[in-house]
């Protein structure tokens, strides 16, 4: 039986021991055979050895194991490392890239937009410049329109007045010769009744000239 056996056995033995004892009341303690601990223990002690330098063995491969698995790291953190710093200097080569290429874009949109500035200020100076002359042209232009304006006001009320005066003038002709037209219309219409009148009058003694006749001739009687 080997030692490994023996110490499986031995501790065993211990356990079933401690299990048997006798617990004491109120505690948690165990009441043991003292004699039968000290000899497991001891037999323990001297199948120890064997044991240790198994564990010893296990230990250092557990120790080469971690060592290696150190260097791995190491190794991986060392290439890591690298392609970092290999990314970093990319990433500095290309931001270096765009800064230059930001830089080189501003300097030509701020020309250009320089540029554009003056020529908005160059036009609107020539624009103020152009209406400046122009305002002068319309103030002279309001000032003649304004002499017009009078002198057509003035035409106007001339020519009103001429109108009005002409326009009575007609109807003093007019009331004249419309009393005239009454006038004539009138008379000639009362010697038109006079002369009918005197038509009338001689027919009407005409007829009854005719009636007397008449009455002669049918009653001749009468007139013996």
């Amino acid at each position: 039986m080997n030692e490994e056996t023996n110490i499986y056995k031995l501790l065993d033995r211990l356990d079933e021991e401690i299990t048997n004892g006798k617990k004491v009341a109120l505690t948690g303690r165990v009441l043991v055979d003292g004699d039968v601990i000290s000899d497991c223990v001891t037999d323990i002690r001297m199948n120890l050895p064997d044991i240790i330098k198994k564990a010893s063995q296990i230990a250092a491969e557990r120790n080469k194991i971690i060592g290696q698995a150190k260097e791995d790291a190491s190794s991986g953190l060392a290439r890591a490392k690298e392609k970092c710093e290999q990314m970093l200097a990319e990433a500095n080569e290309i931001a270096t890239k765009a800064t230059t290429d930001a830089k080189n874009d501003a300097t030509e949109l701020i020309a250009k937009a320089s540029e554009k500035a003056q020529t908005i200020v160059d036009e609107a100076e020539e624009k103020a410049h152009f209406l400046i002359s122009e305002s002068e042209v319309v103030r002279a232009s309001e000032e003649y329109a304004e002499q017009v304006k009078q002198k057509a006001e003035a035409d106007a009320a001339a020519l009103i007045d001429a109108a009005k005066r002409k326009a009575d003038e007609m109807m003093s002709h007019a009331s004249a010769w419309s009393e005239d037209i009454r006038t004539k219309t009138t008379t000639y219409i009362e010697q038109l009744m006079k002369s009918t009148d005197e038509v009338l009058v001689k027919n009407i003694n005409d007829v009854r000239k005719l009636r007397n006749s008449f009455q002669a001739i049918a009653h001749p009687e009468g007139n013996e």
